[in-house]
C-alpha cells in the first residue's frame, strides 16, 4: 500500500521536470540570441562550439541540446529582427552567418566605413560584369581607375583581401600552377545571401543609361536567382 502512495504521489513530478526543462531551453534561446545578436556586428562566421561554449557557460545549456536551442534562435530571430543563420561548411567545423531574410538593396548598414562600402559594392559588381571572376591584378587596376585605391597602397590591397575574405563577401581562389599561379577573386557566400543580382544590374543600367538586358548573359543570371529567391 505504502509503495502504491508513493507511486501515486510522485506522478505530478513529471510536468513540473517538463516545465523546469522548457524554462531552460526558453533562456537558452534569449541568451543565444543576445550573443548572435552581438556577434553580428562583426560579420565574422560564428563558429558552433563557440555558441556550445558560450551556452554552457552562462545557461549551463547541454551539448546535447544545444542544436535544438540554435534552431529555436533562428526562428527567433527571423520572427523579431528579420534575420535568418545560414550555414557555412568551415575546415573543420561548423559555422553561421547572419543575413537579412529578405533581400536588401544594398550592403548592410552595419558596414559603417563609407569608403569600404563603396569600394566592396564597386568590386562585387566588377566581379558580376566580368563573368563571376576577376583576376587579382586587374582588381588592383580597376579600383585605382575608380579612384578607389590607391596603386602603390600595398597595406590597403592586404587590409582589403583580409576584411572582405573574412567576413565572406568574397573569395579568393589561385588559378594556374608555378610562376603562372593568380589569385582570382569570386562573391562569397555572404555577398550572395545579401547583395541580389538583379539590384547590381539595374544600378549599371542606370548608370550607362541602358536597360538591364543590354547585358544578357548577366541579365539571365540575375533573373534566375530572383526566381529562386521568391
Amino acid at each position: 500500500m505504502s509503495q502504491r502512495r508513493s507511486t501515486r504521489a510522485g506522478a505530478p513530478a513529471a510536468p513540473i521536470e517538463e516545465e523546469e526543462d522548457d524554462s531552460s531551453l526558453e533562456e537558452a534561446v534569449n541568451e543565444c540570441t543576445r550573443y548572435i545578436l552581438c556577434r553580428e556586428a562583426s560579420k565574422l562566421p560564428i563558429k558552433r562550439a563557440d555558441i556550445a561554449k558560450h551556452l554552457a557557460t552562462v545557461c549551463q545549456t547541454p551539448s546535447g541540446v544545444v542544436s535544438r536551442v540554435i534552431l529555436r534562435t533562428d526562428k527567433l530571430l527571423e520572427k523579431v529582427y528579420g534575420y535568418k543563420l545560414v550555414p557555412i561548411a568551415g575546415k573543420a567545423m561548423s559555422q553561421y552567418i547572419v543575413v537579412l531574410k529578405e533581400e536588401c538593396e544594398s550592403l548592410p548598414s552595419s558596414i559603417s566605413d563609407s569608403h569600404q562600402r563603396i569600394m566592396l559594392m564597386a568590386a562585387l559588381t566588377h566581379i558580376f560584369m566580368s563573368g563571376g571572376n576577376v583576376k587579382e591584378d586587374d582588381m588592383w587596376n580597376f579600383l585605382s581607375e575608380a579612384g578607389l585605391l590607391d596603386a602603390n597602397d600595398f597595406a590597403g590591397k592586404k587590409n582589403f583581401v583580409a576584411t572582405f575574405t573574412r567576413q565572406l563577401y568574397l573569395t579568393v581562389n589561385k588559378v594556374g600552377e608555378g610562376e603562372f599561379t593568380k589569385n582570382v577573386f569570386e562573391w562569397g557566400r555572404r555577398a550572395t545571401e545579401e547583395v541580389p543580382k538583379l539590384f547590381v544590374l539595374n544600378k549599371m543600367a542606370e548608370a550607362f543609361e541602358k536597360t538591364p538586358d543590354y547585358w544578357s548573359e548577366q541579365f539571365k543570371q540575375a533573373n534566375e536567382e530572383a526566381q529562386q529567391r521568391s
